[in-house]
Protein backbone atom coordinates (compact mmCIF):
# COMPACT_ATOMS: atom_id res chain seq x y z
CA UNK A 1 0.00 0.00 0.00
CA UNK A 2 1.36 3.17 -0.99
CA UNK A 3 2.23 5.96 1.71
CA UNK A 4 -0.34 8.80 2.12
CA UNK A 5 1.24 12.00 3.37
CA UNK A 6 -1.34 14.12 5.42
CA UNK A 7 -0.35 17.49 3.60
CA UNK A 8 1.73 18.21 0.39
CA UNK A 9 2.96 21.67 0.25
CA UNK A 10 3.65 22.20 -3.76
CA UNK A 11 6.42 25.56 -3.99
CA UNK A 12 9.56 25.52 -2.14
CA UNK A 13 9.95 29.10 -2.17
CA UNK A 14 9.24 31.52 1.13
CA UNK A 15 5.69 30.80 1.48
CA UNK A 16 5.73 27.07 0.90
CA UNK A 17 8.67 26.67 3.04
CA UNK A 18 7.08 28.88 5.92
CA UNK A 19 3.94 27.13 5.40
CA UNK A 20 5.23 23.17 5.43
CA UNK A 21 7.44 24.39 8.34
CA UNK A 22 4.05 25.17 10.55
CA UNK A 23 2.53 22.03 9.02
CA UNK A 24 5.49 19.88 10.72
CA UNK A 25 4.79 21.29 14.08
CA UNK A 26 1.47 19.30 14.74
CA UNK A 27 2.06 16.03 15.87
CA UNK A 28 1.23 12.58 13.79
CA UNK A 29 0.57 14.91 10.93
CA UNK A 30 2.97 13.92 7.98
CA UNK A 31 4.31 16.48 5.58
CA UNK A 32 6.24 16.58 2.44
CA UNK A 33 7.46 19.97 0.58
CA UNK A 34 7.86 19.80 -3.26
CA UNK A 35 9.96 22.21 -5.20
CA UNK A 36 13.06 21.94 -7.73
CA UNK A 37 16.12 23.97 -5.80
CA UNK A 38 17.64 27.35 -7.69
CA UNK A 39 19.57 26.43 -10.73
CA UNK A 40 22.93 27.11 -10.74
CA UNK A 41 22.63 28.40 -14.08
CA UNK A 42 19.26 30.80 -14.62
CA UNK A 43 19.10 29.94 -18.73
CA UNK A 44 16.24 28.45 -20.53
CA UNK A 45 18.53 26.00 -22.37
CA UNK A 46 19.05 24.26 -18.97
CA UNK A 47 15.75 22.75 -19.20
CA UNK A 48 14.47 24.17 -15.76
CA UNK A 49 10.65 24.78 -16.06
CA UNK A 50 9.74 26.50 -12.39
CA UNK A 51 12.10 29.79 -10.94
CA UNK A 52 11.27 31.36 -7.61
CA UNK A 53 11.61 35.09 -6.56
CA UNK A 54 13.78 34.35 -3.63
CA UNK A 55 17.02 33.99 -5.70
CA UNK A 56 18.12 36.78 -4.12
CA UNK A 57 20.42 37.96 -1.25
CA UNK A 58 18.58 41.17 -0.01
CA UNK A 59 14.74 42.06 0.64
CA UNK A 60 13.63 44.51 2.94
CA UNK A 61 11.52 44.03 6.44
CA UNK A 62 9.81 46.44 7.56
CA UNK A 63 6.26 47.09 8.84
CA UNK A 64 5.85 50.70 7.53
CA UNK A 65 3.32 50.45 4.66
CA UNK A 66 1.32 53.10 2.88
CA UNK A 67 -0.49 49.91 1.37
CA UNK A 68 -3.58 48.07 2.74
CA UNK A 69 -3.07 47.86 6.25
CA UNK A 70 -2.72 44.21 6.27
CA UNK A 71 0.48 44.00 4.84
CA UNK A 72 2.20 46.12 7.93
CA UNK A 73 0.30 43.22 10.32
CA UNK A 74 1.73 40.58 8.34
CA UNK A 75 5.05 41.75 8.54
CA UNK A 76 5.26 42.75 11.42
CA UNK A 77 3.82 39.55 13.13
CA UNK A 78 6.78 37.83 10.82
CA UNK A 79 9.60 39.91 12.26
CA UNK A 80 8.57 39.19 15.70
CA UNK A 81 9.51 35.58 15.04
CA UNK A 82 12.64 35.95 13.02
CA UNK A 83 15.00 35.50 15.82
CA UNK A 84 13.18 32.43 16.55
CA UNK A 85 13.23 30.86 13.59
CA UNK A 86 17.17 31.54 13.53
CA UNK A 87 18.11 29.86 16.77
CA UNK A 88 15.78 26.92 15.20
CA UNK A 89 17.58 26.17 12.09
CA UNK A 90 20.85 27.71 13.05
CA UNK A 91 20.83 30.02 10.14
CA UNK A 92 21.25 33.61 10.01
CA UNK A 93 19.13 35.66 7.77
CA UNK A 94 18.31 38.89 9.14
CA UNK A 95 20.30 41.97 9.44
CA UNK A 96 19.04 45.29 11.53
CA UNK A 97 19.73 48.12 9.65
CA UNK A 98 16.63 49.78 9.71
CA UNK A 99 14.26 51.69 7.10
CA UNK A 100 13.83 54.75 6.12
CA UNK A 101 10.56 55.54 4.25
CA UNK A 102 10.94 59.25 2.59
CA UNK A 103 8.32 61.56 0.53
CA UNK A 104 6.86 64.89 -0.26
CA UNK A 105 5.87 66.45 2.95
CA UNK A 106 1.97 66.62 3.74
CA UNK A 107 1.21 64.30 0.49
CA UNK A 108 -1.07 61.15 0.48
CA UNK A 109 1.66 58.47 0.77
CA UNK A 110 3.28 60.12 4.00
CA UNK A 111 0.32 61.08 5.66
CA UNK A 112 -1.02 57.16 4.60
CA UNK A 113 2.38 55.83 6.23
CA UNK A 114 2.00 57.87 9.37
CA UNK A 115 -1.75 56.34 9.69
CA UNK A 116 -0.75 53.22 9.13
CA UNK A 117 1.80 52.94 11.76
CA UNK A 118 -0.54 54.80 14.20
CA UNK A 119 -3.35 52.20 13.76
CA UNK A 120 -0.97 49.13 14.05
CA UNK A 121 0.27 50.63 17.12
CA UNK A 122 3.92 51.11 16.38
CA UNK A 123 4.27 55.21 15.69
CA UNK A 124 6.10 55.08 19.16
CA UNK A 125 8.90 53.42 17.66
CA UNK A 126 9.59 55.57 14.61
CA UNK A 127 11.01 58.91 14.66
CA UNK A 128 10.14 61.18 12.06
CA UNK A 129 12.62 63.77 10.67
CA UNK A 130 12.46 66.93 8.22
CA UNK A 131 15.03 67.56 6.06
CA UNK A 132 17.92 68.56 7.44
CA UNK A 133 17.72 65.93 10.31
CA UNK A 134 17.72 63.12 7.11
CA UNK A 135 21.04 65.12 5.68
CA UNK A 136 22.48 65.23 9.36
CA UNK A 137 22.01 62.05 10.28
CA UNK A 138 22.63 60.29 6.78
CA UNK A 139 24.59 62.86 5.02
CA UNK A 140 25.43 60.62 2.01
CA UNK A 141 21.74 60.81 0.79
CA UNK A 142 20.73 63.74 -1.83
CA UNK A 143 16.78 64.26 -1.13
CA UNK A 144 14.71 66.96 -1.73
CA UNK A 145 14.54 69.86 1.03
CA UNK A 146 10.28 69.38 0.10
CA UNK A 147 11.11 65.96 1.36
CA UNK A 148 10.67 64.35 4.84
CA UNK A 149 11.21 60.80 6.61
CA UNK A 150 10.02 58.73 8.80
CA UNK A 151 12.81 55.95 10.78
CA UNK A 152 11.82 52.88 11.75
CA UNK A 153 14.70 51.25 13.77
CA UNK A 154 13.80 48.00 14.39
CA UNK A 155 13.20 47.01 10.17
CA UNK A 156 16.22 45.46 8.05
CA UNK A 157 17.53 43.37 5.48
CA UNK A 158 16.36 39.46 4.85
CA UNK A 159 18.35 37.42 2.98
CA UNK A 160 15.85 35.43 1.24
CA UNK A 161 17.86 32.63 0.06
CA UNK A 162 18.94 31.82 3.64
CA UNK A 163 15.27 32.46 5.11
CA UNK A 164 14.10 29.71 2.84
CA UNK A 165 16.65 27.39 4.26
CA UNK A 166 16.02 28.24 7.09
CA UNK A 167 12.54 26.94 6.87
CA UNK A 168 13.29 23.95 5.43
CA UNK A 169 16.02 22.75 7.91
CA UNK A 170 13.42 23.60 10.68
CA UNK A 171 10.44 21.45 8.54
CA UNK A 172 13.02 18.72 8.09
CA UNK A 173 13.71 18.50 11.58
CA UNK A 174 10.10 18.25 12.10
CA UNK A 175 9.84 15.09 9.71
CA UNK A 176 8.97 17.05 6.86
CA UNK A 177 9.99 15.12 3.61
CA UNK A 178 11.66 17.59 1.11
CA UNK A 179 11.00 16.62 -2.63
CA UNK A 180 13.36 18.49 -4.75
CA UNK A 181 11.49 18.50 -7.76
CA UNK A 182 8.91 20.03 -9.85
CA UNK A 183 5.24 19.09 -9.87
CA UNK A 184 4.16 18.47 -13.32
CA UNK A 185 0.15 16.73 -12.56
CA UNK A 186 -2.05 16.85 -9.70
CA UNK A 187 -5.04 14.12 -9.92
CA UNK A 188 -7.80 14.32 -7.19
CA UNK A 189 -8.89 10.65 -6.65
CA UNK A 190 -12.60 9.60 -6.32
CA UNK A 191 -11.69 8.85 -2.38
CA UNK A 192 -10.78 12.32 -2.40
CA UNK A 193 -7.09 12.04 -1.93
CA UNK A 194 -4.45 13.23 -4.65
CA UNK A 195 -1.98 12.05 -6.96
CA UNK A 196 0.50 14.44 -7.11
CA UNK A 197 3.05 13.76 -10.27
CA UNK A 198 6.49 15.17 -11.12
CA UNK A 199 9.08 15.69 -13.40
CA UNK A 200 10.52 12.30 -12.86
CA UNK A 201 7.53 10.45 -12.97
CA UNK A 202 7.47 10.18 -9.13
CA UNK A 203 4.15 9.56 -7.66
CA UNK A 204 3.04 11.17 -4.46
CA UNK A 205 -0.16 10.76 -2.62
CA UNK A 206 -1.62 13.20 -0.02
CA UNK A 207 -4.90 13.67 1.49
CA UNK A 208 -4.66 17.16 0.69
CA UNK A 209 -2.42 19.75 -1.28
CA UNK A 210 -1.46 23.05 -0.27
CA UNK A 211 -0.25 25.47 -3.83
CA UNK A 212 2.44 28.25 -2.91
CA UNK A 213 3.32 28.34 -6.46
CA UNK A 214 2.63 31.88 -7.39
CA UNK A 215 2.74 32.39 -11.15
CA UNK A 216 3.76 29.28 -12.02
CA UNK A 217 0.46 27.76 -11.00
CA UNK A 218 -0.91 28.24 -14.06
CA UNK A 219 2.01 26.40 -16.22
CA UNK A 220 0.85 22.77 -16.07
CA UNK A 221 -2.39 23.62 -15.08
CA UNK A 222 -2.10 22.60 -11.35
CA UNK A 223 -5.71 23.66 -10.36
CA UNK A 224 -7.55 22.31 -13.74
CA UNK A 225 -9.70 24.64 -15.13
CA UNK A 226 -9.80 27.15 -12.40
CA UNK A 227 -8.00 30.15 -13.46
CA UNK A 228 -6.95 32.41 -10.34
CA UNK A 229 -7.44 35.96 -11.06
CA UNK A 230 -3.85 37.82 -11.66
CA UNK A 231 -1.76 39.61 -13.41
CA UNK A 232 1.85 38.67 -13.82
CA UNK A 233 4.07 41.78 -13.70
CA UNK A 234 7.37 42.36 -14.73
CA UNK A 235 9.93 43.27 -12.05
CA UNK A 236 13.45 45.09 -12.72
CA UNK A 237 15.95 45.48 -10.50
CA UNK A 238 19.91 47.26 -10.91
CA UNK A 239 22.92 46.08 -8.84
CA UNK A 240 25.23 48.83 -8.67
CA UNK A 241 28.72 47.79 -7.39
CA UNK A 242 31.11 50.01 -4.78
CA UNK A 243 34.13 49.03 -3.39
CA UNK A 244 34.58 47.32 -0.24
CA UNK A 245 36.34 51.01 1.44
CA UNK A 246 32.65 52.27 -0.07
CA UNK A 247 30.95 49.80 1.72
CA UNK A 248 32.36 50.38 5.18
CA UNK A 249 31.67 54.21 4.68
CA UNK A 250 27.87 53.08 4.26
CA UNK A 251 28.04 50.70 6.85
CA UNK A 252 25.19 52.63 8.87
CA UNK A 253 22.42 53.27 5.67
CA UNK A 254 19.20 52.40 6.28
CA UNK A 255 16.68 50.57 3.59
CA UNK A 256 14.90 53.17 1.61
CA UNK A 257 11.28 53.38 0.57
CA UNK A 258 10.39 56.93 -1.46
CA UNK A 259 7.71 58.32 -3.08
CA UNK A 260 7.58 62.18 -4.04
CA UNK A 261 8.67 64.85 -6.74
CA UNK A 262 12.18 64.06 -6.36
CA UNK A 263 15.69 65.77 -5.78
CA UNK A 264 16.50 69.00 -7.93
CA UNK A 265 19.43 67.02 -9.36
CA UNK A 266 17.71 63.56 -9.95
CA UNK A 267 17.37 62.65 -13.65
CA UNK A 268 14.64 64.23 -15.51
CA UNK A 269 13.70 61.04 -17.72
CA UNK A 270 12.96 58.99 -15.31
CA UNK A 271 9.83 57.19 -15.29
CA UNK A 272 6.94 59.24 -12.94
CA UNK A 273 3.57 57.79 -11.87
CA UNK A 274 0.43 59.80 -12.89
CA UNK A 275 1.29 62.56 -10.15
CA UNK A 276 4.89 62.96 -11.50
CA UNK A 277 5.91 61.42 -8.12
CA UNK A 278 9.27 59.23 -8.70
CA UNK A 279 8.80 56.04 -6.28
CA UNK A 280 11.60 53.28 -5.47
CA UNK A 281 13.03 51.20 -2.88
CA UNK A 282 17.12 50.79 -2.05
CA UNK A 283 18.80 48.60 0.04
CA UNK A 284 22.22 49.40 1.35
CA UNK A 285 25.35 47.55 0.37
CA UNK A 286 24.65 43.67 0.28
CA UNK A 287 28.23 41.55 -0.09
CA UNK A 288 26.51 38.93 -3.26
CA UNK A 289 27.94 35.28 -3.94
CA UNK A 290 30.29 36.50 -6.23
CA UNK A 291 32.31 38.36 -3.36
CA UNK A 292 31.17 41.91 -4.50
CA UNK A 293 28.86 44.51 -2.67
CA UNK A 294 25.91 45.89 -4.72
CA UNK A 295 23.19 48.23 -3.63
CA UNK A 296 19.85 47.57 -4.78
CA UNK A 297 17.56 49.48 -6.58
CA UNK A 298 13.74 48.86 -7.84
CA UNK A 299 10.80 50.67 -9.55
CA UNK A 300 7.83 51.60 -7.60
CA UNK A 301 4.58 49.23 -9.52
CA UNK A 302 3.34 52.85 -10.95
CA UNK A 303 5.79 51.92 -13.83
CA UNK A 304 5.70 47.87 -14.34
CA UNK A 305 5.92 47.60 -18.43
CA UNK A 306 3.86 44.73 -18.61
CA UNK A 307 1.55 42.29 -17.98
CA UNK A 308 3.81 39.11 -19.07
CA UNK A 309 2.23 35.67 -21.05
CA UNK A 310 2.71 32.36 -19.19
CA UNK A 311 4.59 31.35 -21.71
CA UNK A 312 7.18 34.41 -21.07
CA UNK A 313 7.73 34.36 -17.74
CA UNK A 314 10.62 31.20 -17.99
CA UNK A 315 12.05 33.67 -20.26
CA UNK A 316 11.91 36.75 -18.16
CA UNK A 317 13.04 35.14 -15.13
CA UNK A 318 16.27 34.40 -17.01
CA UNK A 319 17.43 37.91 -18.23
CA UNK A 320 18.28 40.90 -16.55
CA UNK A 321 15.16 43.05 -16.68
CA UNK A 322 14.47 45.78 -18.92
CA UNK A 323 17.55 47.50 -19.89
CA UNK A 324 16.63 50.74 -20.67
CA UNK A 325 14.41 51.09 -17.05
CA UNK A 326 17.37 49.95 -15.37
CA UNK A 327 19.78 52.56 -16.47
CA UNK A 328 17.34 54.84 -15.96
CA UNK A 329 17.07 53.11 -12.34
CA UNK A 330 21.06 52.98 -12.23
CA UNK A 331 21.12 56.80 -13.45
CA UNK A 332 18.60 57.63 -10.63
CA UNK A 333 20.87 55.96 -8.31
CA UNK A 334 23.57 58.65 -8.98
CA UNK A 335 21.42 60.79 -8.31
CA UNK A 336 20.19 59.73 -4.74
CA UNK A 337 24.15 58.72 -3.68
CA UNK A 338 26.16 61.29 -5.99
CA UNK A 339 29.56 61.09 -3.79
CA UNK A 340 29.36 57.77 -4.25
CA UNK A 341 31.78 55.82 -7.06
CA UNK A 342 29.67 52.87 -8.72
CA UNK A 343 32.23 50.24 -10.26
CA UNK A 344 29.73 48.47 -12.28
CA UNK A 345 25.88 48.05 -12.45
CA UNK A 346 23.90 45.43 -14.10
CA UNK A 347 19.95 44.29 -13.83
CA UNK A 348 17.89 41.25 -12.54
CA UNK A 349 14.48 40.37 -13.47
CA UNK A 350 11.93 38.79 -11.19
CA UNK A 351 7.67 38.20 -11.41
CA UNK A 352 5.06 39.08 -9.08
CA UNK A 353 1.64 37.77 -8.87
CA UNK A 354 -0.68 40.91 -8.58
CA UNK A 355 -3.77 40.44 -7.55
CA UNK A 356 -7.11 41.99 -7.90
CA UNK A 357 -7.45 43.77 -4.38
CA UNK A 358 -3.25 43.74 -4.15
CA UNK A 359 -3.43 41.12 -0.57
CA UNK A 360 -2.34 37.32 -0.74
CA UNK A 361 -4.92 34.68 -1.91
CA UNK A 362 -4.84 32.45 1.47
CA UNK A 363 -8.07 30.39 0.63
CA UNK A 364 -9.31 26.39 -0.29
CA UNK A 365 -10.12 25.44 -3.61
CA UNK A 366 -11.80 22.49 -2.16
CA UNK A 367 -11.92 20.84 1.47
CA UNK A 368 -8.43 18.98 0.72
CA UNK A 369 -7.21 21.61 -1.90
CA UNK A 370 -5.89 25.34 -0.83
CA UNK A 371 -3.53 27.98 -2.70
CA UNK A 372 -1.62 30.53 -0.74
CA UNK A 373 0.09 32.63 -3.76
CA UNK A 374 -0.30 36.22 -4.89
CA UNK A 375 2.91 37.70 -3.47
CA UNK A 376 1.76 41.51 -5.32
CA UNK A 377 5.52 42.00 -4.59
CA UNK A 378 5.74 42.82 -0.70
CA UNK A 379 5.45 38.88 0.53
CA UNK A 380 9.21 38.16 1.12
CA UNK A 381 9.11 39.99 4.55
CA UNK A 382 5.67 38.64 5.47
CA UNK A 383 6.10 34.94 4.14
CA UNK A 384 6.59 33.52 7.94
CA UNK A 385 3.32 34.88 8.31
CA UNK A 386 1.63 34.14 5.44
CA UNK A 387 2.25 30.35 5.61
CA UNK A 388 1.36 30.12 8.81
CA UNK A 389 -2.16 31.13 8.39
CA UNK A 390 -2.19 28.73 4.73
CA UNK A 391 -0.48 25.78 7.00
CA UNK A 392 -3.27 26.33 9.99
CA UNK A 393 -5.89 26.53 7.21
CA UNK A 394 -5.09 22.74 5.21
CA UNK A 395 -4.59 21.38 8.96
CA UNK A 396 -8.22 22.50 10.57
CA UNK A 397 -10.08 22.67 7.50
CA UNK A 398 -11.55 26.26 8.29
CA UNK A 399 -10.77 29.40 8.84
CA UNK A 400 -9.43 30.71 11.97
CA UNK A 401 -7.27 33.70 12.32
CA UNK A 402 -7.75 36.76 13.87
CA UNK A 403 -8.27 38.45 10.37
CA UNK A 404 -11.27 38.14 8.35
CA UNK A 405 -11.45 35.33 5.74
CA UNK A 406 -13.10 37.58 3.04
CA UNK A 407 -9.27 39.48 3.29
CA UNK A 408 -7.74 36.40 1.58
CA UNK A 409 -10.25 35.27 -0.69
CA UNK A 410 -9.40 33.63 -3.66
CA UNK A 411 -10.79 34.94 -6.75
CA UNK A 412 -11.21 33.24 -9.79
CA UNK A 413 -12.40 33.20 -13.71
CA UNK A 414 -15.52 31.11 -12.04
CA UNK A 415 -15.98 33.88 -8.92
CA UNK A 416 -15.71 37.03 -10.83
CA UNK A 417 -13.78 39.75 -9.24
CA UNK A 418 -13.66 41.08 -5.79
CA UNK A 419 -15.71 44.11 -4.45
CA UNK A 420 -13.75 46.70 -2.19
CA UNK A 421 -12.89 46.04 1.10
CA UNK A 422 -11.93 48.57 3.95
CA UNK A 423 -8.83 47.00 4.96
Amino acid sequence: MAFIYDLCVVGAGMTGSAAAREASLTPYFKVCLVGPPEPKVRKITTGKEVFGAHYDEARIASTLTSKHAVWGVLAQRSINRYSELEKMSGVHFYETVGSLTVGTRISQYMNQTKNNAKNQGILFNMEVLNNCQMKNKFPYFNFSSEDQGVMEENAGIINPRKMVMAQISVASKNGCDVIRETVTNIFRQPDGHSRIKTETGRLIIARKVLLATNVFTELHNLLGNIRPLYVPMPQTVTLAEISPADAIRLRNMPCVKYNGTGGQSWPSDYPRDNDQHIGFYMLPPVRYPDGKYYIKLGHADAILKGPLKVSEIQKWYCGEGDRLLEEQMFNLLKGVLPEINFLSHHGDACVTMVTPNSRPYIDLVNPTTGVVIGDNGWSAKSSDEIGRIAAQMMIQANWSYDLPKDLFKLYTNLTGPPSQSKL
